[in-house]
């Protein structure tokens, strides 16, 4: 009825004809007129209609002609797809209980494909990522390397080599290309394999060229190449080689005697990310260009906008910023690189409450240990005090969820044990975690897998 009073108003409910009679003739041309309008006004309609729906056809496409080649394509907006958790309102207000300010926090939970979010807040505001940022490093250098890269650090004999002495005459040179991780075993490990070689004194200098940089553990920044060559001379006569001139920088110059390859490219991503090594990240960082170089990457292969992503050291010390929404776009895209080569996560990212680092003490609890892969963050003074966590999270109900958590200007202990209690109830809440990632400590005890080849024939 409804729709016959719309198009035929006349013949029920116009108060002009209610009670009146109309003669034969001229009933017959008031009727054909009314069916001369109604079928104009229906052709009307038909052509707004299909007029409009050109128009939101030739619109879409051209939106879809903008989104990126690397993103696949949304099936349903963020706000046709939104399934808010209870456990985000729950977080909201233990933050408040606390004094913090929401609008100082980010927040975004998603399905592992995109396609569903979770839970939202702030997603699209900048936030210090503080360590977290570590990860579009492991990302930019995956690209560019791949996974089973090494460093190599070359070892030069600038001079003559009497085997019945085992005496170098000249200088020992130390060609060096970016290893973040060579350590003092390492170079006891050269010591033996040049002594072997028939050289155990060196009667010039230690020569430095390259980028060369000694590792050593606790330290928050990689070592100065003055440090470092101090370092590796130590270490060099410590293990029996004996070098009698000074240690010096210079060019390279002689002929290969030894040459140390680094442990692969994963594993030494995920010693970074589960000890959250700012001396390892700043120099694989300084090996892909530097921040700007990867802040322009990572702009072009993701593309984002300004004002999304600012990346002032590779390592995320000091003053850096990047959205939610951005982070998981960052990780998401890790995880298809990871794929590529047939990886996972949790090869190069620590698996909370298991492996040893920052995360070893969170998320221990048996009904989530183990389900839970993450990278921390943390700037005490920044910012006045940043914490932050974006990982992925096995669950029963709604698979692998990605989650970015991103907190500013409060006391960061209290942010880590509100975030380990946002997460769990998360998980709780969508039927709890479906999977251990592992029970054994991936780091604990790890042989390193760096290779020493002597390369003197003679």
């Amino acid at each position: 009825m409804m729709l016959r009073h719309f198009f035929y108003p006349s013949l029920s409910s116009s108060p002009s004809i209610a009670g009146h009679r109309t003669p034969d003739t001229g009933h017959q041309t008031s009727q054909s007129g009314f069916w001369t309008f109604c079928t104009i006004f229906v052709l009307a309609m038909l052509t707004l209609a299909c007029t409009a729906q050109s128009k939101d056809f030739q619109s879409s496409e051209l939106k879809r002609d903008k989104q990126p080649l690397s993103e696949p394509r949304q099936l349903l907006s963020a706000k046709e797809n939104v399934a808010t958790l209870a456990a985000l309102e729950t977080y909201k207000a233990a933050l408040r209980s606390r004094g913090e300010l929401l609008e100082n926090q980010g927040i975004l939970i998603e399905s592992l494909d995109g396609n569903q979010t979770l839970a939202s807040h702030n997603a699209d505001n900048a936030f210090n990522p503080a360590s977290v940022m570590k990860l579009a490093t492991s990302f930019a250098a995956l690209e560019k390397f791949s996974p089973a890269y090494r460093f190599r650090t070359n070892f030069l004999a600038a001079g003559t080599i009497d085997k019945t002495t085992r005496k170098l005459t000249g200088d020992l040179v130390v060609e060096g290309n970016g290893d973040p991780m060579f350590a003092r075993s390492d170079a006891e490990e050269v010591a033996k394999t040049l002594i072997a070689s028939g050289i155990t004194q060196v009667s010039g200098s230690l020569r430095i060229a390259g980028r060369f940089y000694f590792f050593a553990k606790g330290y928050k920044r990689n070592l100065s190449p003055e440090t470092s060559a101090a370092k590796l001379r130590d270490a060099l006569q410590h293990a029996g080689l004996r070098i009698q001139g000074a240690t010096v920088k210079g060019a390279v110059s002689g002929t290969p005697v030894a040459a140390h390859y680094s442990d692969t490219l994963t594993n030494l991503l995920l010693y970074q990310n589960a000890h959250s090594s700012n001396a390892i990240a700043e120099v694989i960082g300084e090996s892909l260009g530097g921040a700007a170089e990867i802040q322009d990457f990572l702009m072009r292969r993701l593309d984002l906008k300004d004002g999304d992503l600012y990346i002032g050291h590779p390592s995320g010390l000091e003053f850096n910023r990047i959205t939610p929404r951005v982070a998981l776009k960052i990780l998401r895209s890790l995880i298809a690189t990871l794929n590529n080569y047939s990886l996972k996560p949790e090869d190069v990212m620590p698996v909370a409450g298991v492996d040893s680092g920052t995360l070893l003490g969170r998320f221990t609890d048996d009904a989530i240990k183990g389900a839970v892969i993450a990278k921390t963050g943390t700037l005490f003074s920044t910012d006045r005090g940043v914490s932050t966590l974006v990982g992925l999270a096995f669950t029963k109900t709604h698979g692998t969820l990605l989650f970015a958590v991103f907190n500013t200007d409060g006391r960061v202990h209290a942010y880590r044990h509100l975030q380990d209690d946002f997460i769990e109830q998360v998980i709780s809440e969508v039927g709890g975690a479906a999977r251990l990632v592992r029970r054994e400590d991936a780091l604990f005890e790890r042989p390193s897998g760096a290779i020493v080849q002597a390369l003197d024939k003679k």
